[in-house]
């Protein structure tokens, strides 16, 4: 009797265990399978955050006097040039953090930037006018097969371009600057596949602190601007101390660097993926105005610009700002410059913007943590979420497609865990688990009975 009490309690006990192994294994398989570095997990909550700016500035330039060529003067060139930066968003709301330098150009950059674009059309209009003083007359097609010659008789197109800027100086050339425009793109699909960077969402510049640079190359302001879009349930990234980070910490930099952005041999549809690269902080340093600089030696170059910097926690501890040349303007890599998240956190608490995360950062950070858990139908709700949200949130996309084939392959088993919420699943394993403890009590109890009923007979055969 007591043994077959104690067979059934031995079997509800192993059959108890193997219910919680067989419920909960599939789900740990699926999860070991998803599992991402804390680096990889990092970088995918905040690239969604990082955006790509192009920056438009029109201008007129206007020929006040062309010593002997009247027929010049007043004529006007309408000339529209650009740049391109990263930034990142702080607010659902749509407010950006960027360099000042990649939202506003000085007058004479910009002067000069414009002289650049328009150095051909000038420089054939100074023809006409010569060949007219000389009595002569060439067709546009005539002067244009002339071009390069022309070109290596005024010293070549820079020394052209530079005597031009010059005359700009000598009040000879007027730049009348008409309009900016300034556009945030963070990557949209269209059946399936990222669209190539056309102009975005229209952004309006809220508050730059930057006045240019001076003939040392030091930074006139803090180097910051603020700028918004009309935009609800953005996602964001979350602003970091930098006072706490240390020579040696490793950073990871996340933007749109114009280079390896627009490499003939990418295809267009890649040009919205974000580049990240790494490093550590490799100095302290000090500008000469006394405000501090972040030294790394993470890859960074022009379209960087304005984009963050983060730490091993994801936060922004940098703006990706200034790389070191040498005495001919080329770059020195491996010595690039960030400004302090904290004098960002400064300007945008002067000008009551709140950093924080909004439902969209909330539900797409659900939809990974059970991605990562295998829980690939509560990933694709949140994921749905997300999407419902914020339409262009580009890594919801793809998570949701893994996901739903994630799903699709999922063995029965851990559908059903899978399904049951988390509430439930806990309930079922803390009530197998009093099964088996109370099994195991009452087996032990009735072996103590057993072992003194057993006592009792020996002794009672012992007498006799």
């Amino acid at each position: 009797m007591f043994s077959l009490v104690k067979n059934r309690l031995f079997k509800v006990g192993v059959l108890s265990v193997f219910l919680v192994s067989f419920l909960l294994l599939p789900v740990s398989v699926q999860a070991d399978q998803n599992k991402m570095t804390d680096v990889q997990r990092t970088m995918l909550i905040n690239k969604p955050g990082v955006v790509f700016i192009s920056h438009y500035d029109t201008v007129n330039l206007v020929i006040q006097s062309s010593a002997g060529y009247p027929q010049l003067s007043g004529k006007t060139y309408t000339v529209q040039s650009g740049s391109m930066g990263s930034g990142f968003v702080v607010s659902p709301d749509g407010y950006i953090l960027t360099n000042g330098h990649v939202v506003k150009t000085p007058e004479k950059y910009l002067a000069y930037q414009s002289l650049m674009v328009a150095a051909k059309d000038i420089l054939k209009d100074l023809v006409k006018a010569e060949l007219q003083n000389q009595g002569l007359s060439l067709s546009d097609a005539e002067i244009e097969s002339y071009m390069p010659q022309i070109l290596q008789e005024v010293g070549g197109e820079q020394q052209f371009i530079l005597a031009l800027f010059q005359s700009y100086e000598a009040g000879e050339v007027k730049a009348e600057k008409t309009k900016t425009d300034i556009y945030v793109q963070q990557g949209t699909f269209l059946s399936g596949k990222k669209l190539p960077i056309e102009k975005g969402m229209k952004a309006d510049i809220r508050e730059v602190d930057f006045e240019g640079f001076t003939d040392e190359g030091e930074i006139i302001g803090k180097d910051i601007a603020i700028i918004k879009v009309s935009g609800s349930n953005m996602p964001t990234v979350t602003l970091g101390d930098s006072s706490k980070m240390q020579v040696g910490d490793k950073i990871y930099v996340i933007g749109y660097p114009g280079v390896p952005t627009f490499m003939e041999f990418l295809s267009k549809e890649s040009q919205l993926e974000s580049t990240t690269t790494s490093g550590i902080i490799s100095a302290l340093k000090t500008m000469k105005d006394s405000s501090q600089v972040l030294q790394t030696d993470a890859a960074i170059t022009h379209g960087n610009s304005g984009g963050p910097a983060f730490n091993e926690k994801g936060e922004v501890i940098g703006i990706a700002s200034l790389g070191a040349v040498d005495r001919e303007g080329k770059e020195l890599a491996g010595f690039n410059y960030l400004r302090p998240s904290n004098v960002a956190k400064e300007f945008i608490n002067e000008k009551n913007v709140k950093n924080e995360s909004g439902k969209t950062d909330q539900a797409y950070r659900k939809g990974l943590d059970y991605y990562e858990k295998g829980r690939y139908s509560r990933a694709i709700k949140e994921f749905e979420a997300t999407l419902r949200l914020y339409p262009n949130l580009v890594e919801a996309q793809d998570y949701l497609k893994k996901s739903q084939e994630g799903l699709s392959n999922q063995p029965l088993l851990a559908k059903i865990a899978d399904y049951l919420s988390d509430t439930t699943t806990l309930i079922i394993v803390i009530v197998v688990i009093v099964i088996v403890v109370v099994g195991v009590i009452a087996f032990l109890k009735m072996r103590k009975k057993e072992q003194k009923m057993e006592e009792k007979v020996e002794q009672l055969e012992h007498e006799k």
